[in-house]
């Protein structure tokens, strides 16, 4: 294997420990209707780093295993992760202008996440954890997804994700930026 892969590999795996260690460090805030996951400031690295990609999927992924919404979040809070990095990296690899790098994993993020997020807050018992079967909460989002609360859902986590990805994750992204350019130097 040449230095790139190893590379690539290995900070992809940094970049999924760091997500999942922040995620599980700042759990009382992580999830919920009103959440600030710390660990999506490094969902702006994908903008510079296409191994961010893989990397806040699989930390993302092994960090919703921990999830009070359980498989629900796993699958489709990853999958908007995913397509959120993507969008991250298409923004990079077309120059678009890196203050942009936070627009994607706060809009999807926001409109996505909060689909279910909404739905299914009420039914966390005091101990946050579901009070019916993980297993039935998919088709309960679908029989009882309300639009006001909702669009109020969107609108925190929304709120939630500009300050992870813009409050920290832009200064994150800035500083690699800068040291790329000092390094091509």
């Amino acid at each position: 294997m040449n230095k790139g892969k190893i590379r690539f590999i290995a900070r992809a795996g940094a970049i999924a420990a760091l997500y999942v260690a922040l995620t599980y460090l700042t759990y009382s805030f992580a999830y919920g209707e009103i959440q600030v996951r710390v660990s999506e400031a490094l969902t702006v690295l994908p903008y510079i780093f296409p191994e961010a990609v893989w990397g806040v999927t699989i930390g993302c992924f092994i960090a919703n295993i921990g999830s009070p919404f359980g498989p629900i979040d796993m699958i489709f809070g990853t999958s908007f992760t995913l397509i959120a990095a993507l969008l991250t990296y298409w923004l990079g690899k077309t120059k678009k202008p890196a203050f942009l790098a936070p627009v994607p994993p706060i809009l999807v993020n926001a409109f996505g996440v909060s689909f279910y997020v909404t739905t299914l807050l009420g039914l966390l018992n005091k101990n946050g954890q579901l009070t019916i079967q993980k297993s039935k909460a998919f088709s309960y989002v679908f029989t009882h997804f309300a639009f006001k609360p909702y669009i109020i859902g969107a609108l925190w986590i929304g709120i939630g994700e500009a300050i992870a990805t813009i409050a920290l994750g832009l200064p994150l992204l800035y500083f690699f930026l800068r040291k790329r350019r000092s390094n091509e130097s």
